[in-house]
């Protein structure tokens, strides 16, 4: 398989639908099904090329998106979700954790509370990005953040990154249009 990173998303967004939105009928996508499904790609293949057009990756996730699953499954695991702003980001599924996103801090300005997924039950957690990509925060709560630890955070910030936007008042700021689209 050329990406490995890729089954192994898939595979986690698969775990999280069927744990924790009750999509149970959803194919597990363990290591025994991965292999039979592997095994029913060779049959009939000459060489590895042909295998390879075949597309393993692209065989689960046809079987995954079989008949109305497909659309539940991205209503309950959706691969991103819309920021206030317009910007789109991708959403992270593994294993044993609580999906999760990234995104500058401003992003989230005018924002209460961040996405959700599982149909809304689940709320994201959210890795609040600096200006150098680098996690400021990491929360579930935000409005708790804006109230609790922005003020301190946004005096550093402010002497930091004194060209970016850091208004008092957060939840009353626009947040900045993604790039290459101007507001």
């Amino acid at each position: 398989m050329k990406d490995p990173a890729a089954l192994a998303a898939l595979r986690a967004r698969v775990d999280f639908a069927r744990a924790r939105a009750q999509l149970a009928d959803l194919p597990a996508l363990d290591e025994e099904f991965v292999r039979a499904q592997l095994e029913l790609l060779c049959e009939g293949c000459t060489s590895f090329a042909e295998l390879e057009r075949r597309g393993l990756l692209a065989h689960l996730t046809a079987l995954v998106f079989a008949g109305e699953r497909g659309a539940s499954l991205d209503v309950v695991a959706p691969t991103h979700v819309s920021l206030p702003g317009g910007r789109r980001v991708a959403v992270r599924y593994e294993l044993d954790r609580p999906p999760w996103i990234a995104s500058r801090l401003q992003d989230f300005f005018g924002a209460r509370v961040g996405p959700r997924v599982a149909a809304g039950a689940v709320p994201l957690v959210l890795h609040l990005l600096a200006p150098n990509q680098r996690a400021v925060q990491v929360t579930t709560d935000l409005a708790g953040f804006w109230e609790r630890h922005y003020p301190a955070l946004r005096r550093a910030l402010m002497r930091r990154y004194p060209k970016h936007a850091w208004p008092e008042d957060p939840l009353t700021a626009t947040p900045p249009a993604p790039r290459g689209r101007r507001r």
